[in-house]
């Protein structure tokens, strides 16, 4: 999915652009049934989608145009004149360049810019983008839909064959360099070695997963490692799980670990990006250098052996989530941010 385009008061009712018609949020938005208007775009240089998002734009009486990936954000310059204002949301913790280009869709494309973490703030504003210009507004999940369940948790050990005495450590997230999956690999190379059998269950695929399926068999970890591949819905494993692992190179803030925080998991974390914002080390959960296999070993030693630190990390944690992080707080901060927009308050 390339993201929703705009989310806009239209004729008085709530009214959606979609950047991509086959996306599962675009399927979502048309079963609530919001007026939700299909916008196919290729490519960064779309001419034919910038000129059909600015004539729906001018045509439409729309207020806000809120773009949320790269691809939408490109079409920003399209609005230019137009009497609409226009956000972008940044997810993204890697720099951006600064320069012509940059100052074009950060500053005078749009009239303001959402970064999900303060990661992502800095990253904004080494890329020349001014303070002024960007609201940090967390990204936010159901919490809801995380809550544990002793059902589920029995019915994934068994599909499998998962004892009940053992701890499962999980895994969500794409299999690429960037996600950190070796680091896990060896550092359950390192607590085997130890004497230490966990099981570990890795969600997600990519492609380095042959690589990543050849490194644990050359590290012995077949008999207790399995890669699932692309799970749709991970409810049952976080259910399954006890400790929740996730270990990039770099993240703006990481939905994954706001996931397993909600499902009241402790989590062990890399000191990167907006992690260290949901991660407060040693009270929401632990934090260790990205790469690093032998912190994150110990970290995982220490949350095993220390059952009642592990139960605190993960009611902190999840309390963190549910105040912080819910889609509710999210949608409120950005609804209260149009509305500023619009009086000329900001």
């Amino acid at each position: 999915m390339l993201g929703l385009t705009s989310y806009l008061q239209h004729n008085g009712h709530r009214s959606v652009v979609a950047t991509d018609p086959r996306g599962a949020l675009y399927a979502r938005l048309t079963q609530a049934e919001l007026p939700t208007y299909p916008l196919k775009v290729r490519n960064h240089l779309d001419f034919s989608a910038g000129l059909s998002l600015r004539h729906m734009a001018n045509t439409g009486s729309y207020d806000v145009i809120h773009f949320h990936t790269a691809r939408a954000h490109a079409l920003s310059p399209w609005l230019s004149g137009l009497p609409v204002k226009r956000i972008v949301t940044r997810r993204m913790d890697y720099a951006i360049k600064p320069g012509k280009v940059t100052r074009l869709l950060y500053e005078r494309s749009v009239d303001a810019v959402v970064a999900i973490s303060d990661g992502v703030r800095a990253a904004l504003q080494a890329g020349g983008v001014p303070l002024r210009h960007i609201r940090v507004i967390p990204s936010g999940i159901d919490t809801a839909r995380f809550m544990q369940s002793s059902h589920l948790r029995n019915q994934v050990r068994a599909a499998h064959e998962i004892r009940s005495d053992e701890d499962v450590v999980l895994m969500v997230g794409a299999l690429s360099e960037r996600k950190g999956h070796s680091t896990l690999l060896h550092a359950a190379h390192h607590l085997q070695e130890r004497g230490i059998r966990l099981r570990y269950l890795v969600c997600g695929d990519g492609p380095l997963r042959t690589t990543l399926e050849t490194e644990a068999r050359q590290l012995g970890l077949t008999e207790n490692l399995q890669f699932l591949g692309f799970c749709p819905d991970v409810l049952g494993y976080l259910a399954a799980a006890d400790i929740f692992v996730h270990v990039p190179l770099w993240e703006g803030l990481g939905v994954a670990v706001i996931e397993a925080l909600a499902a009241g998991l402790p989590v062990i974390a890399s000191r990167v990006g907006g992690l260290p914002e949901l991660i407060d080390g040693h009270t929401t959960g632990v934090l260790v250098p990205p790469q690093d296999a032998v912190a994150l070993a110990i970290a995982l030693e220490r949350v095993i052996q220390n059952r009642p630190w592990a139960k605190t990390l993960a009611q902190a944690g999840q309390t963190l989530v549910r105040t912080r992080f819910d889609v509710t707080v999210m949608a409120q901060a950005n609804e209260a941010l149009y509305y500023q927009l619009l009086a000329g308050t900001r």
